[in-house]
C-alpha cells in the first residue's frame, strides 16, 4: 500500500469515528433530555387559559433550570371559564388526556388516583393541611402532660378556597383530650366572612406515668403512700384517671394490682367515720360541756352524725364542726 493510500484510509477511519462519536453524543443526548419524571398533583390551581404542565406536577428529582423551564410550559386542555369552581378528573381519563397532549412524554409523569383542578383561587393540599393541623394541636396538647402520638388523623383530601386571599382557620369542637377529638375547619374571607365549613378527626395517644395500686385494694382501705406505685399508660384508654393529687382519700370499690385509681375508685375520707371516737360538745347559755363520744355514722364538714354519749349512753344528733369534733346546741 502506497503512503497515499495508507493515508486515504487513516481519512476514512477518522471520519467514521468522528461520526460514531456524534451519533452517540447525539443518543445521550436525545435519552438526557427524556431522563426525567414529574409526580402529578391530586389538586392544583391553574391561572388559564390554558392548564399549563407544570401547574398540576413538580419534578419527581432534581432537575437543571432550562429543562423544567421548557417541560413546564408544555400547554395541556383549556381551562374552565368559571373560577373557583373545582373540576375532579378520574386517573384513567387523566391518563388519556395527559396522552393525547403529550404523546410519549405522558409516560414519564407518575399519575395520582384522581386530580381536581380549579381555576383561579388556591388549595391547601392534604399533607399541608395535616402540618398545619398538627401545628394548631401540638401547643394544646402539652397541657396535657406526658408523650403525645397523633393517630388516624381524618382530614379532607384537599381545601380549595375561592379566592386567593381567603383563611382556613382551625378550631375544636371541645377541650382536647386523649382518644378522640374533632377538628373544625372553616375558610372565611379577609372581613371574616365564612365561605365554607368542614370538619376532620384525630386521636390523640397520651402516654404518661399515674397512681396506680402497689397491692389489691378493698372497699373502705385507705389510700397510703406505701399502697401506691406509679405505671405509664396511655390515657386514651384510661378514661377518668386520678392525677395523684387531693385527699385523704379512700376506696369505694376493689382494685387489682398495677390497675391504675381512677375517680370513680376513690372518695373522700369523712371528717367523722363509723365508729369513731369523737369529741362532743354541749353549748347552752349558761353552760358549756366536752365528753367523749362514739360516731354511729360518717359526716363531713357542717353535716350532722348520730352520736352515742360514752357515759351516759344516750344517742344524740350532732354537728360536725372539725376534725373528730361535733356540738350539740
Amino acid at each position: 500500500m502506497s503512503k497515499t493510500q495508507s493515508k486515504t484510509v487513516w481519512c476514512v477511519i477518522l471520519t467514521l469515528a468522528v461520526a460514531v462519536m456524534v451519533m452517540m453524543s447525539s443518543l445521550a443526548g436525545a435519552k438526557s433530555g427524556n431522563d426525567w419524571q414529574l409526580m402529578v398533583k391530586n389538586a392544583a390551581c391553574v391561572q388559564g387559559p390554558d392548564v399549563m404542565l407544570g401547574e398540576i406536577a413538580d419534578p419527581i428529582s432534581s432537575m437543571d433550570q432550562r429543562t423544567w423551564k421548557s417541560i413546564s410550559s408544555i400547554k395541556l386542555w383549556k381551562a374552565a371559564t368559571k373560577p373557583g369552581r373545582p373540576v375532579t378528573v378520574s386517573r384513567e381519563k387523566l391518563g388519556n388526556i395527559l396522552k393525547y397532549y403529550m404523546g410519549d412524554m405522558a409516560n414519564n409523569l407518575v399519575l395520582p388516583s384522581q386530580l381536581t383542578v380549579q381555576t383561579g383561587g388556591k388549595v391547601i393540599t392534604g399533607e399541608e393541611l395535616k402540618a398545619r393541623v398538627v401545628a394548631f394541636l401540638t401547643p394544646r396538647a402539652e397541657d396535657l402532660g406526658g408523650d403525645i402520638e397523633y393517630k388516624n388523623l381524618q382530614l379532607p383530601m384537599h381545601i380549595f378556597f375561592p379566592n386567593s386571599y381567603d383563611k382556613l382557620k382551625i378550631s375544636l369542637s371541645d377541650d382536647l383530650k386523649p382518644g378522640r377529638n374533632q377538628i373544625k375547619l372553616h375558610g372565611s374571607t379577609s372581613d371574616g366572612k365564612v365561605v365554607f365549613r368542614k370538619s376532620g378527626t384525630v386521636f390523640l395517644n397520651v402516654w404518661k406515668a399515674v397512681p396506680v395500686a402497689a397491692k389489691p385494694m378493698n372497699r373502705f382501705e385507705r389510700v397510703t403512700t406505701d399502697k401506691v406505685s406509679f405505671q405509664r399508660v396511655n390515657l386514651a384508654y384510661k378514661s377518668e384517671v386520678w392525677d395523684g393529687t387531693g385527699g385523704p382519700w379512700r376506696m369505694t370499690r376493689t382494685l387489682g394490682r398495677n390497675q391504675p385509681f381512677t375517680k370513680s375508685h376513690l372518695e373522700q375520707i369523712p371528717l367523722i367515720e363509723k365508729g369513731e371516737f369523737v369529741q362532743l360538745m354541749y353549748k347552752g347559755k349558761r353552760v358549756q360541756l366536752s365528753i367523749k363520744a362514739e360516731a354511729l355514722g360518717e359526716a363531713g364538714m357542717g353535716q350532722q352524725v348520730a352520736v352515742r354519749n360514752l357515759q351516759s349512753k344516750k344517742t344524740v344528733l350532732a354537728t360536725v364542726v372539725g376534725d373528730d369534733m361535733v356540738i350539740v346546741r
